[in-house]
């Protein structure tokens, strides 16, 4: 949609506004909410979202709303995911304009608690290069008229600006992931070359000095030395372990979550028993597991750090549209009633944040069971 096709000087006036509010380097998260906001604003529509593709092209990953409420989107309950109309606006990969939902052939209807909607219009959000990134979705001008040829070019010429905004902040992130990438293969290579090797050259002089004459009291505290060493030297294999981790993202979730734990066993000294539901790649969204191989890896962590563990079972499966994370040891356990570290926090946290939970049950010198969920779907 060229930007000539808009003829009104003052639809063209707002739209340019429109675009410089979005023009800003802000995270993904804020930038999308800010277009959709935009957009419907811009179109003097009650209501707007933003449907974001999911890597196959055929459904929704996310679903950001403008103009109900959090508490009745809670209502609502579960977010669409490409049905219906909007199913047919990703098919048609160009502007939909309805003036009746309830009359057209392709509506699916409203779950409980949704608003009622009358009017839609549905454009395409394409990248600089042309794919199609997710699509805005409007309902209902304000005015209680339909959308107009108007408004779908006015909001299509948004949606092209907002694409390219979108493509440069994925640039900027990819930029600035690659960067971080970088710097943290050259601290773990530091750590692990240079860090651990001098510590290793510490304990060697002190394990030699026991062999002469050394009077009890420094032997004590020797002893106690080389065991804080030693321990310093653990700590940072599971820091290193942690930062190699973060370089995994493009490999798919079944071999990342091997590694992971095949890495627990092989680097950290804890054996690690897997089982992994079959084609659990394909069943989880990408967003699901962007947050589940973290979660994974601070329950190996923790399990690393305070747990004296020999054993560890992982178990990863599907549950409805839930994925499952249960992994056990054998550890010492802990004392649930003196409260949970922030890692433990984290992970109840972020469990949350995608429709799950954590659930953790440990007793002293029997080991730990955590159980993390999240929907899948998301």
């Amino acid at each position: 949609m060229a930007f000539h096709q808009i003829k009104e000087p003052e639809r063209l006036h707002a739209l340019i506004e429109a675009i410089l509010l979005i023009e800003a380097d802000a995270s993904l998260s804020t930038l999308l909410n800010r277009i959709v906001e935009t957009a419907a604003k811009l179109a003097g529509a009650r209501y707007g979202a933003l449907g974001v593709l999911s890597s196959n092209g055929e459904s929704l990953s996310r679903f950001i709303t403008y103009g109900i409420g959090e508490d009745q989107r809670m209502l609502i309950g579960e977010s669409p995911h490409g049905a219906g109309v909007l199913g047919e606006t990703i098919r048609l990969a160009k502007p939909l304009r309805i003036d009746e939902l309830a009359d057209h052939e392709g509506s699916a209807g409203f779950p409980e608690h949704h608003p009622p909607m009358h009017r839609f219009l549905g454009v395409p959000v394409k990248t600089g290069n042309g794919h199609v990134y997710g699509n805005l979705y409007l309902t209902d001008p304000i005015n209680g008229a339909p959308f107009t040829q108007a408004d779908q070019d006015l909001v299509e010429a948004f949606g092209h600006a907002a694409g390219i905004v979108i493509d440069q902040a994925l640039l900027r992130s990819h930029m600035r992931e690659l960067t971080l990438s970088e710097e943290r293969e050259r601290i773990a290579r530091d750590l692990h070359d240079t860090v651990i090797q001098r510590l290793f050259g510490v304990g060697l002089s002190l394990q030699l000095s026991l062999g002469g004459s050394v009077e009890d009291s420094v032997r004590e505290r020797i002893d106690k030395s080389l065991d804080d060493l030693n321990e310093t030297i653990h700590e940072i294999r599971t820091t290193i372990f942690e930062i190699d981790q973060e370089d995994e993202k493009d490999i798919s979730l079944e071999r990342r979550i091997a590694a992971l734990t095949t890495e627990v066993g092989s680097r950290l000294g804890v054996y690690a028993h897997l089982v992994v539901a079959p084609n659990i790649g394909s069943d989880v969204g990408p967003h699901c597991a962007q947050h589940a191989l973290p979660a994974l890896r601070e329950i190996l962590s923790n399990i690393v750090r305070h747990s004296q563990a020999t054993l560890v079972d992982v178990n990863v499966s599907v549950e409805g549209n839930m994925l499952v994370l249960t992994v056990k040891d054998n550890g010492i356990g802990f004392d649930q009633m003196s409260g949970t570290g922030s890692g433990l926090r984290n992970l109840a946290s972020r469990a949350h944040d995608l429709g799950g939970e954590c659930t953790i049950n440990s007793e002293l010198g029997r080991g730990t069971l955590v159980r993390w969920t999240a929907n899948r779907l998301d």
